[in-house]
């Protein structure tokens, strides 16, 4: 790809022509990246997807030109857009040396580089920058499996990870117009009313926060699971039995907080025990589940 398209595809992401909208701030987590940026090392955001990963990376970018820093030394690059085509290492380099060459930022750039797991030996890259301290470094992806073994020692001692999860309720009300404060005890009666019928909503759809501010929130659930499923599971591990995996999902997902057994499960899906407890394991990974025992951080 010729240099000049980078910076067309890079400009549709970035803020060098002006501010976006970034939605709802999740105050928290802009806390905690800034907090985790001050030690010096690369900071991961791991998650599962549409739990607003992307999003906190553009208001985090969108805070810090807020308090001063020109435009152009920050750089998003969204690597799940269709027109980068094969990713690799090498485009990842040509990405940076064109933004260097044609932006020219006068101070340490803010890289950010969203789903960076879809870049096969993408740690090599990363690893590099880092090394020789050209870039203040924001890396995400959708699987917990973003800064484990499988990556060898090229990031050994230099990641600090923070896990996003879908909107807490005090969050969800936030999405709702409302503010409960520190002191909850204080809230009127009539909002109090209100509270209640939003939490019965919460419990019964998340918050997603795309759910929590659509109407069909069905649908774009299901095809969140479907997403989770065939692109982080299914296409990853060439599963030869995918509608035992999503069954198996579905079962533990309508089993919340119920004791469950990976032989009761075997007898249910008919499928071998081991099968059953890698399937989970394969679960575990996207941040679909969480199983006793099971870590949520990377």
């Amino acid at each position: 790809m010729e240099k000049a398209k980078m910076i067309e595809v890079l400009t549709d992401w970035n803020f060098w022509k002006g501010i976006r909208e970034t939605g709802i701030l999740r105050q928290h987590y802009l806390d905690q990246m800034k907090r985790l940026l001050a030690t010096g090392q690369i900071v991961t955001i791991v998650g599962v997807r549409r739990a607003g990963k992307s999003t906190l990376m553009l208001q985090y970018m969108k805070a810090l030109i807020d308090g001063g820093l020109e435009s152009q030394s920050t750089l998003y690059v969204k690597l799940e857009d269709p027109r980068w085509g094969e990713l690799s290492v090498q485009l990842l380099q040509a990405i940076w040396e064109a933004y260097l060459e044609w932006l020219e930022p006068k101070t340490k750039p803010f890289l950010f580089l969203d789903e960076i797991h879809l870049v096969p030996a993408w740690e090599k890259f990363v690893g590099s920058l880092h090394e020789r301290k050209e870039a203040n470094l924001f890396v995400s992806g959708s699987s917990a499996r973003l800064l484990s073994r499988e990556y060898g020692s090229a990031l050994t001692g230099r990641y600090i990870g923070l896990v996003v999860y879908p909107l807490s309720f005090r969050e969800f009300l936030l999405f709702k117009n409302i503010e409960v404060g520190s002191k909850p005890e204080l809230v009127p009666t009539r909002e109090r009313a209100a509270i209640r019928r939003l939490l019965r909503e919460y419990l019964e759809w998340g918050g997603f926060p795309q759910v929590v501010l659509a109407s069909e929130k069905r649908e774009i659930l299901s095809r969140y699971f479907e997403d989770v499923i065939n692109r982080d599971i299914v296409g990853r591990y060439a599963i030869r039995k995918p509608d035992k995996l999503r069954s198996l999902a579905r079962y533990y997902l309508t089993s919340v907080a119920s004791p469950i057994s990976f032989n009761k499960i075997k007898g249910y899906l008919g499928i071998p025990v081991d099968t059953v407890e890698r399937f989970s394991t394969f679960l575990t990974e996207p941040y679909l589940i969480f199983l006793r025992g099971s870590s949520p951080t990377p």
